[in-house]
């Protein structure tokens, strides 16, 4: 009795205990709450470290922080370890099944029993005890499913190469962060050179607008003559403005790729040269490079472990026909002082056959096919359209190069007349605004080479991309070394 009622006791204490691990699990938050509010002030207090800071970042610092930072990486980062989890999981159940019970069974009166003839209707035992008032039973059981075990098996083999799925494109997802980082970084180098000076000559711009207008105003200037001068000023002013918007608008994403704040300030490091790493791409064997991308490429590498999960599930559909086994093994005990023996085992061996599956095995094996003939044909036209993608991608990059090479002349040649035109200005050869308006379009031009650049820049990360590469360091750092331009 003393033991009836300790263990009925810690069988109680075990259940009470249940609410306080359920905290483990954490708090709900409702919306619109002081909670909510502190949950999203917590989201933020990594960013609270970074404002108003300067910080200064090179370009692998850069890429190495878009990693280990950004959210997004970060997602398919945690997809992949969930889904490692579940395949760990699934693999357990194909191990048996083990269950054990502790039952407890009390009568408010004696459990007794009597027979009656079958021949004559009358009694022929007469009321006897069989059982204790008081029993305490337990058993230990377990039991395997030979067909689910081996369905679970296959299931197994399956969620493996949905990990491998998944890890392609964790993969992808990283090198899409690494191409994006690059370009805008190469952009908001160029805007952090070009601001100072573009802000400089905008200033100059307004001051001899208001100049142009006090002549005007004090008829030391013919309206139309004043008026031709301001549009000219104002009309390389307004182009200077949206070049120049077009290179801040890069600070602003490199800012949230790498997770920092918007308050925070960027000091950016002079990137390396990859004059020889365009150069190697562009002079490369194009089929060389349609073969590295149909072999590196995520997608289609996802694509492959499609089509032979598409495979297995054929293999599985026919699995399910078979008759399953079940084995069954159990260990008994029973406190009723009538048994003779109060510890038993037990086993059984059961063949079920589900005619069902049997019968809709040729419809399911079709759709199981179908399925994989879909893969094949997904592959296929994929494959197609990447090495399109490489093609594209090589005469983009080569397009773009030629454009910076044409830009960096423009410029060149702009920066020339505009120092022609200051020089005469200072010998009093050449009129205020015609020097302004040299300068105006030596700065256009500058602004304008280095947009072009940098889509140069960003067609090589494209390209890189295209292959299935990362940007990785020995690649950025493969040619001259950092500290110059590399365009």
């Amino acid at each position: 009795m003393y033991n009836l009622c300790s263990k009925s006791l810690a069988a109680i204490i075990g259940l009470a205990t249940l609410p306080f691990l359920g905290g483990c699990a954490g708090d709900v938050v409702d919306l619109d709450t002081i909670a909510h509010q502190q949950l999203l002030q917590s989201d933020r207090e990594d960013d609270a470290r970074y404002i108003g800071q300067t910080i200064r970042i090179d370009l692998t610092e850069a890429l190495d922080r878009a990693i280990a930072k950004n959210l997004d990486a970060r997602v398919a980062e945690m997809d992949l370890v969930v889904q490692e989890g579940n395949a760990t999981i699934k693999q357990l159940e194909v191990l048996p099944q083990v269950k054990t019970t502790r039952t407890t069974m009390v009568r408010s009166n004696l459990g007794a029993s009597s027979s009656r003839s079958v021949e004559s209707g009358l009694q022929s035992l007469e009321p006897s005890q069989s059982s204790d008032r008081r029993r305490l039973t337990s058993e230990m059981e377990a039991s395997w499913n030979l067909l689910d075990s081996g369905l679970a098996l296959a299931e197994t083999y399956r969620m493996q190469d949905e990990t491998g799925i998944a890890r392609e494109r964790y993969t992808k997802v990283i090198q899409n962060i690494e191409r994006d980082v690059y370009a805008a970084y190469w952009q908001a180098w160029e805007y952090q050179k070009l601001k100072a000076g573009n802000k400089d000559v905008l200033k100059k711009a307004d001051q001899q607008i208001r100049n142009l207008n006090n002549a005007i105003d004090k008829n030391l200037l013919s309206t139309d003559e004043g008026s031709d001068k301001i549009s000219e000023i104002e009309d390389r002013k307004r182009n200077l403005q949206d070049l120049d918007q077009s290179l801040s608008s890069a600070e602003i994403e490199l800012k949230t790729l790498l997770s920092y704040p918007q308050s925070a300030n960027l000091e950016l490091v002079s990137p390396p040269e990859i004059k020889a790493n365009i150069k190697a791409l562009l002079n490369g064997n194009i089929r060389d490079q349609e073969w590295t991308a149909l072999q590196s490429r995520p997608e289609l590498r996802e694509e492959v472990l499609q089509k032979n999960i598409a495979i297995k599930n054929v293999r599985q559909e026919i699995f399910k026909t078979l008759p399953g086994v079940n084995v069954l093994m159990s260990y008994n005990t029973d406190s009723n002082s009538f048994l003779q023996d109060n510890q038993w085992s037990s086993m059984s061996l059961g063949v079920t056959q589900n005619l069902l599956n049997t019968l809709t095995l040729p419809l399911r094996f079709a759709a199981a096919k179908t399925k994989e003939h879909q893969s094949d044909a997904r592959r296929k036209a994929l494959g197609v359209a990447l090495i399109a993608q490489v093609h594209l991608a090589r005469q983009r990059l080569s397009q773009t190069q030629d454009n910076c090479t044409d830009s960096k002349h423009a410029a060149k040649n702009a920066l020339k007349k505009a120092y022609t035109k200051s020089a005469k200005s200072k010998a009093g050869f050449a009129a205020g605004e015609e020097k302004l308006v040299s300068e105006l379009d030596g700065r256009i031009s500058t602004v304008r080479q280095s947009l072009t650049c940098s889509d140069m820049q960003d067609s090589y990360a494209a390209m890189v991309n295209s292959l299935g590469q990362n940007l990785d360091h020995q690649t950025l750092l493969a040619s001259n070394g950092g500290g110059q331009n590399g365009q």
